[in-house]
């Protein structure tokens, strides 16, 4: 089978993504997953060409990251046939060639990888459901969230949950002391980093000999804390440190954190809280129905209000043996939850329903209906049982 795997238009990164740059550069989670992806399809025995990663041409365990500056070059590629005719594409987070890429090869199936389907973009992602076959969820959580919500679209859901790799990377990252450290990780438009900063004034107050440490993929831009984060904040300047890390040094400064705080919401699956559970450390994390699969009880704290914010971290602070039990069912839930493995069943399942598409295309398309219709339908067929349980005493 040859899949065609898109990221975007242009590359998002200053740097080819690839799997040797995944260990020398700081990047997000689609990229890292999207090479996950990649693995588990050249695993497969399928042929596997990638657009939209890189601007220069690279050849990496033979998959062809094809290099294109822009959407222009992309598509000439296209009319030249170094990009072979796909049976399958996967939209790797950015959805805006869907149209295009429909049309160009409408016997190709349109898989949408969910890594941007969160509560500021998901009415634009699902815009475009008309071109896609299977909208591949990433976190059971999302998936529970969004097959509710949008029951509509619910027979395009499909769970393709983020993974931690845990034999090629995670397992093998050398862990360091845990010490006097809380360590923030994700990009600055993270929710609640704002909320965090006014927690983290208040908590290296009350906790003179502890350290905040942020650390942040930079996209290619500039590193430093921005101003609107910290502005009329008392955070000490020799306490506070930003870090852009490629993953393996990220995960090691995530081993020897205390405490992990990660977004307050609007996630798809929260890398940084499944690689901070990877590590063994415990996890604070935002209270809505991703973090409660992707943050468990038992596995870390979840809070909303800046009282809740202030009170988990101290609790965590106070009680290190707590942190530690915490950041060890963290672990086991990342291992038994999110392994490659899992992802990779996840993938074979999809690639397996896309096989039979056509076949029950129609059946498979029916719609779900939403709660309020179901009610209906169930005091319906109550009045309808009752009536029939009348008229069967009534009429021998």
């Amino acid at each position: 089978m040859n899949v065609l795997v898109w990221r975007a238009w242009e590359p998002i990164y200053p740097f080819p993504v690839t799997f040797s740059t995944v260990e020398l550069h700081g990047m997000g989670g689609t990229e890292t997953q999207m090479l996950w992806h990649i693995q588990h399809l050249r695993h497969m025995g399928h042929d596997v060409q990638v657009l939209g990663a890189s601007d220069v041409d690279v050849l990496e365990h033979d998959v062809e990251f094809v290099g294109a500056p822009d959407r222009a070059a992309q598509e000439r590629l296209m009319d030249r046939g170094t990009v072979r005719v796909p049976d399958v594409i996967l939209l790797e987070g950015g959805f805006a060639a869907a149209p295009a890429l429909r049309t160009r090869y409408p016997q190709a199936k349109l898989v949408h990888v969910g890594h941007n389907v969160d509560p500021r973009s998901d009415r634009a992602a699902f815009s475009i459901s008309r071109y896609i076959d299977v909208h591949a969820l990433v976190g059971p959580g999302q998936f529970a969230d969004y097959t509710t919500r949008f029951p509509g679209l619910r027979h395009k859901f499909m769970l393709l949950r983020n993974a931690v790799p845990w034999e090629s990377i995670h397992g093998r990252v050398e862990r360091r002391p845990v010490g006097n450290q809380i360590v923030w990780v994700g990009a600055w438009d993270k929710k609640g980093l704002r909320d965090w900063a006014e927690t983290m004034a208040v908590v290296l107050r009350d906790r003179p000999d502890y350290r905040w440490t942020l650390c942040v993929p930079s996209h290619g831009s500039n590193t430093a804390l921005p101003p609107y984060l910290t502005a009329g904040l008392d955070l000490p300047a020799d306490r506070v440190a930003v870090r852009n890390l490629p993953l393996r040094a990220a995960l090691a400064e995530m081993s020897a954190a205390r405490v992990v705080l990660v977004s307050l919401g609007n996630e798809t699956a929260s890398l940084a809280c499944l690689d901070a559970h990877a590590m063994g450390r415990p996890v604070i994390s935002g209270n809505d129905m991703v973090y409660k699969y992707a943050n468990p009880e038992g596995t870390g704290l979840r809070v909303h209000t800046a009282q809740e914010r202030y009170t988990a971290a101290i609790r965590l602070i106070d009680d290190p043996a707590l942190g530690d039990e915490l950041g060890r069912r963290g672990q086991a839930l990342v291992l038994s939850d999110f392994s490659e493995a899992m992802q990779c069943q996840d993938l074979q399942r999809l690639l397996g329903y896309l096989e039979i598409h056509e076949r029950i295309k129609g059946p498979a398309s029916f719609h779900a209906r939403s709660r309020w219709v179901h009610r209906l339908q169930d005091r319906h067929h109550r009045a309808r049982r009752n009536m029939l349980r009348i008229r069967a005493r009534v009429i021998p």
